[in-house]
């Protein structure tokens, strides 16, 4: 009788029971008579009274934070933003361990700059706040863990059992009559991705130290891809509606420009400063890859990124609704001009190189997995 379950409206502090989606929680404690358990007095007792009836309540209700429901950045890390970066439409940047502001960043009225401390562990070469316009106005203090992170192999382990809180609407789950619902197809190392068709998850079975490749210019629709190795994507690659990710857990090699193992060395490449202990990424992506439809944040036709390890990009992406969620690094390379609607949360550092726009639209990426927070309103 104690406990009630409703909902908490935060702009007028009033809890209301009944509600058919309750996101928050009342709790009447009692010292009292009734319970046995009354607050003894002392000098009141010349007047007879030996105790008080002591009621209060708390109230504490489900969230989920703005950083991470639309465009955020966030890092158990350090955030370092390098030179000639632009930040639009409300998107939130936030660093737990420190955001680290170069030169010639520009930041729109509304767009967050956050960390725990926002005076010591924001940090500008020289303190030179006018070389990044709106940064002043940006900055917050916050404390946010990304703990999505915690979960990104139970996520892929899920997808594979095809659970309905992690299987996209575009995957087929439909049974026919006297069938079972679809299975995940296995594929090995030498799986040509051409063959993907959409509606299908695919489990990519091979040692965490081999390498698959995504071919240059490949489209892919509509898929779930699982690797238990390491995925390199070729150059000018087109994804949407997809589902990316690697078991791997690190990657000792390189990938050249197809997604073939033993090129250019961007499989192994290093990125940030190694908050979650992870040097290695593995997911790797050649240059000009789009992710997501080109459709001005329109809803679906997002893509989805999952990595117990790194996740490196090069040069001129153009990304249109993306999710990322990595246990370490996120190295999005120069030039990405368009980046429009994105959610990153990394167990490690994110880096962000130079002469990109972020949060050009207002969608946010689609198909977005979060976890719930809490905290006390009252």
């Amino acid at each position: 009788a104690d406990v009630d379950i409703g909902n908490w409206d935060a702009s007028t502090h009033i809890f209301s029971t009944g509600a058919l989606v309750p996101d928050a929680v009342r709790v009447r404690t009692r010292r009292s008579l009734e319970n046995e358990n009354p607050v003894p007095v002392n000098f009141l007792r010349i007047i007879g009274l030996m105790n008080w009836n002591v009621t209060t309540y708390a109230i504490a209700q489900r969230f989920i934070p703005e950083c991470l429901l639309n465009d955020g950045l966030v890092a158990r890390g350090i955030v370092d933003i390098v030179a000639r970066n632009g930040f639009f439409n409300r998107i939130c940047i936030h660093g737990q361990q420190g955001v680290i502001e170069r030169q010639h960043n520009t930041h729109e009225l509304g767009v967050t700059i956050s960390t725990p401390d926002m005076y010591n562990d924001i940090v500008v070469p020289a303190g030179d706040y006018e070389s990044n316009p709106g940064l002043p106005e940006a900055m917050r203090e916050m404390s946010l863990d990304p703990r999505m992170v915690n979960h990104v192999d139970e996520i892929m382990v899920d997808m594979l059992a095809m659970e309905n809180y992690v299987t996209p609407d575009y995957i087929d789950t439909s049974a026919t009559s006297g069938t079972s619902l679809p299975s995940v197809e296995v594929k090995d190392k030498n799986w040509d991705f051409s063959d993907a068709e959409a509606g299908h998850i695919y489990h990519i079975q091979c040692s965490p130290m081999q390498q698959v490749g995504i071919p240059q210019g490949t489209i892919l629709t509509g898929v779930v891809i699982i690797s238990d190795c390491v995925i390199g994507v070729g150059a000018n690659v087109f994804m949407s509606d997809v589902v990316l990710a690697s078991l791997s857990g690190g990657n000792p090699g390189g990938n050249d420009d197809n997604g073939n193992a033993g090129g250019n060395g961007r499989g192994g490449t290093t990125s940030g400063h190694g908050g979650a202990g992870v040097e290695f990424a593995n997911i790797t992506f050649a240059a000009n890859v789009q992710l997501g439809t080109s459709d001005d944040c329109q809803p679906g036709g997002g893509v989805q990124i999952f990595s117990n390890a790194s996740v490196h990009f090069s040069s001129s992406m153009l990304i249109n609704g993306l999710q990322i969620v990595v246990a370490g690094d996120v190295d999005l390379g120069a030039q990405a001009q368009g980046i429009n609607g994105i959610n990153v949360q990394a167990g490690g550092d994110i880096t962000l190189a130079s002469n990109n726009m972020f949060g050009i639209c207002s969608g946010g990426a689609p198909n977005l997995l979060t976890v719930n927070y809490y905290r006390l309103v009252f």
